[in-house]
């Protein structure tokens, strides 16, 4: 008589037992990578949420600055434009619209160096105006532009102009007119923050 013995020994199961270890140990490194990848994403979405909330301000701070030297009552006189009417590199003014990259951008704004890091934060760089935040270790400079194609007096033919209405009581005391047309300005504002990040904002007010 011939037996048929169909019973699998304790080889047998170990061997199933390792082909289901393996796959829970490939499945829980795969896991572990995408917790890994998870927290980067997070604390990388938290860092930049940090460097815009820090830029806002400064970004405010420069406008104002910008502001000041455009009105002529910038702390630093040297800053302030006292000629609207022709290039002043010297303090980051141009009566002629610059050059500007696909967003908009003035080129000599965007394309500055980045600045140069120490343990305490940016290095100036010299440019007109600069200024350091130490606190959020970000930098902050500018570029005022006439919207004009020739320096010189402001016409229609070279720039883009408003209207300006005196009030009532100014009238006969401002100009022979009820309004003049002026041209536009236009604020472009740089910052710079830890591990090379940049933000830019703009402002266009009615000249005078």
């Amino acid at each position: 008589m011939i037996r048929t013995d169909r019973y699998r020994g304790p080889a047998a199961q170990r061997g199933a037992s390792l082909i289901v270890a393996l796959v829970s140990l490939v499945a829980m490194i795969a896991a572990a990578f995408a917790l890994f990848r998870s927290v980067d994403s997070a604390n990388l979405a938290s860092t930049n949420f940090q460097f815009l909330r820090s830029a806002e301000q400064n970004t405010d701070l420069a406008m104002n600055e910008a502001l000041l030297a455009y009105m002529q009552s910038s702390p630093n006189a040297g800053l302030n434009v006292m000629n609207r009417n022709v290039d002043n590199p010297g303090i980051a003014y141009y009566a002629v619209q610059q050059p500007q990259t696909a967003d908009g951008v003035p080129t000599v704004l965007a394309n500055l160096p980045a600045p140069t890091w120490t343990a305490s934060g940016p290095s100036a760089t010299g440019w007109p105006g600069e200024q350091i935040d130490n606190d959020s270790r970000q930098l902050r400079r500018y570029v005022i532009e006439r919207l004009c194609n020739v320096a010189g007096v402001a016409s229609a033919n070279s720039c883009r102009l408003y209207e300006y209405r005196f009030m009532k009581e100014c009238r006969n005391n401002c100009s022979a007119g009820t309004s003049e047309w002026l041209p536009f300005v236009r604020i472009t504002v740089r910052i710079d923050g830890p591990k090379n990040a940049i933000a830019y904002a703009q402002l266009f007010l009615k000249g005078d």
